[in-house]
């Protein structure tokens, strides 16, 4: 990357930043951070539930198909 793609792209940034700043509300941050949070963990929660479920059918369609 040149020099001047990143002056371009940190200058973009830096511009978008000190527009969207101003409008950004205390109490809208703090809950945009508190919804985040419980997204990551119900999401974390949900994945290993996904895979103790289908490590469980794995498990009994196994022992379903072998007559053993």
């Amino acid at each position: 990357m040149n020099t001047s793609t990143a002056s371009l792209k940190l200058g973009t940034l830096g511009g978008t930043v000190a527009a969207a700043v101003p409008s950004i509300q205390r109490d809208t941050l703090l809950e945009a951070v508190v919804l985040a949070g419980v997204g990551a963990c119900v999401s974390f929660v949900v994945s290993l539930f996904l895979k103790w479920l289908f490590k469980a059918l794995k498990t009994w369609f196994l022992n379903r198909s072998n007559p053993n």
